[in-house]
């Protein structure tokens, strides 16, 4: 498959594997990808969250990784 120019919509506050998982997977089979993300400047970086289950029956949010 030839190599694609991919355009990634970003909301901060995105989980993690939705973000940082797709991103990477598509860069390492052969496309070039872009994330912007609204109100957001070139070089700004996007936080992101983790969901973490404690023993509850529901997820507490905690911050995950800095998108660039």
């Amino acid at each position: 498959m030839a190599a694609k120019k991919i355009l990634m919509l970003v909301v901060t506050m995105s989980r993690t594997m939705r973000v940082m998982v797709p991103f990477q997977a598509l860069q390492m089979v052969g496309h070039t990808v872009h994330a912007v993300c609204p109100g957001k400047k070139a070089g700004e970086k996007v936080r992101t969250a983790v969901h973490d289950f404690e023993g509850d029956q529901t997820y507490s949010e905690k911050p995950g990784h800095n998108f660039a």
